[in-house]
């Protein structure tokens, strides 16, 4: 490692408020490399001003250059003290020892720090529900750390061992009465957001170090897709509830599983639905929106399922919506009346969608990315995948194989 040896300090004027005075700023650089200190808290008239000390016009000249030059004997005993030891120099660090009074600093404050600058970068002008599952990340490590009695991590530490950890523990923690760990694609995807912290920090030179540097993360195993078949979606459809929140949660269903919508997505939808449900080039009815997390357009039509729906209660903004964990729990005790997936939740219209675009309608995989608004066919697994009953379509559409048949035909 190259030791740097020498530190610039630097003082320069900016306008003030004040009329006719000046506000004094620090930067610092070390070896090429530049850092803002910011403003010093002395201000003085333009002409008091030389370039490196406040001249004696000034009243208090005296005491403003005895403060510049504690804050250059402050910056330098920083420097100094880093070379002593032999570490690696950067302007950065020695600003933030400067400003924080230590080098070190802790993985959550890391993290907070990300969070603070993806919610006011106008470039990757991220979506609430993005920034709510950067926020979930976070939580979720609060209570890890907690539980390992290291909330003050630093973030240099969290290396393979502390991955393992958390992924251990991610797997083990009680979800329900009878459902313990989170599912394997969860758990990398809260790891990959972790490694993206990691590695936030040391472009932003608040770390030196990025202890997960070329770790790679493997591709999640996801379990088969929870989806209703054809028989049981016209069950549901035909079943009329006694209880109305039930039937509520019913119809809502049924049209996700007709439209593949996100509870979210359906929910936007509702708020737009006058310039969202337009005449396609076909004549028919399409509904078009841009996804909320991706801002991918979804094209879908109005399948006759859905009309119904909405017909039935006089309009997409009287649609019985409620909040997603109510939803959810009215959808259990509909799967446990019916017979259906016992893990049926609004992902499963989405899922149902999917396996019925697949297996019943026969559309290609380029469709089906257009209908449920993805750009491309990677994880589209996750929501459904064709089968054999589409080979048997695809079989029963084929005129080289009727033909075939007919031939063999006796």
């Amino acid at each position: 490692m190259k030791i740097v040896k020498r530190m610039e300090i630097s003082f320069w004027r900016r306008k003030s408020k004040q009329k006719d005075k000046v506000q004094l700023y620090c930067r610092i650089a070390v070896g090429g490399d530049r850092a803002d200190i910011g403003s010093t808290g002395i201000t003085t008239y333009v002409d008091y001003w030389d370039g490196s000390q406040v001249s004696a016009q000034d009243p208090e000249a005296f005491f403003k250059n005895e403060q510049l030059g504690i804050m250059r004997d402050q910056l330098r005993a920083i420097f100094n003290d880093l070379f002593r030891r032999k570490e690696k120099i950067t302007a950065a660090k020695v600003r933030r020892i400067y400003e924080s009074g230590s080098e070190k600093v802790s993985l959550l404050s890391v993290f907070e720090l990300y969070m603070a600058e993806s919610r006011s970068d106008p470039d990757r002008n991220l979506k609430k529900a993005s920034l709510d599952v950067y926020d979930n990340v976070r939580k979720k490590l609060i209570d890890f750390l907690i539980s390992e009695k290291a909330l003050d991590l630093l973030v240099e530490d969290f290396d393979l061992d502390w991955v393992k950890k958390f992924r251990i523990w991610m797997k083990k923690f009680p979800l329900a009465a009878d459902q313990i760990g989170h599912a394997d694609s969860y758990v990398a995807k809260h790891t990959q957001t972790i490694k993206n912290v990691l590695a936030w920090a040391k472009l932003k030179k608040i770390s030196d170090l990025n202890p997960l540097e070329g770790m790679r993360i493997n591709n999640p195993k996801y379990d088969d897709p929870v989806f209703l078949t054809d028989e049981q979606f016209e069950k549901l459809r035909n079943y009329q509830f006694d209880n109305s929140h039930l039937q509520h949660a019913a119809d809502v269903f049924i049209l996700l599983c007709r439209c593949g919508f996100h509870y979210g997505d359906l929910k936007d939808f509702v708020l737009q639905h006058k310039t969202a449900s337009r005449t396609g080039l076909d004549g028919e009815v399409w509904l078009i929106k841009d996804r909320i997390k991706t801002e991918v357009s979804i094209r879908v039509p109005q399948f006759e399922e859905v009309k119904q729906i909405v017909n039935k209660y006089g309009g997409w903004e009287k649609l019985p919506l409620t909040s997603l964990p109510k939803f959810n729990a009215w959808l259990k005790v509909i799967a446990a009346k019916l017979d259906l997936p016992e893990d049926l939740s609004s992902k499963a219209g989405r899922k149902t969608f999917t396996d019925w675009c697949f297996n019943t309608l026969f559309l290609s995989t380029d469709s089906v990315k257009v209908v449920l608004g993805r750009k491309t066919a990677s994880g589209l697994d996750v929501y459904g995948r064709p089968d054999e009953r589409r080979v048997i379509g695809e079989m029963n559409q084929s005129t080289v194989l009727q033909k075939r048949k007919k031939d063999t035909c006796p």
